[in-house]
């Protein structure tokens, strides 16, 4: 049993390592074309965004006030605010809506 565990782990980096190795020694010395790298640059966002979207709608009592903040949080990021003050923004108006709803 233990055996089985060990071999797993092990097939498991091996995979791992070669996804990640086999695309840099195929690619090396080229560099990538200007939409592939416009591409990959944007996909950190939108796989950040599919994760947080459904917390964001679930996140307060009122779906209205956590669209609101979501909205105002776009707004901000959009704006190419800081990380703290986008939180901290949305926080409050949050916060503010949650009082006034």
């Amino acid at each position: 049993m233990m055996n089985r565990a060990i071999v797993m782990i092990l097939l498991t980096g091996v995979v791992t390592y070669l996804a990640r190795v086999i695309p840099l020694l195929l690619y090396r010395g080229k560099e990538p074309s200007k939409f592939l790298r416009s591409f990959l640059e944007y996909i950190p966002y939108a796989a950040l965004g599919a994760l947080l979207f459904p917390e964001i709608l679930y996140s307060t009592e009122s779906i209205l006030t956590a669209v609101l903040g979501g909205i105002c949080a776009t707004v901000l990021i959009i704006k190419k605010q800081n990380m703290i003050i986008v939180v901290g923004g949305t926080i409050l108006v949050v916060y503010i809506l949650n009082l006034s709803f």
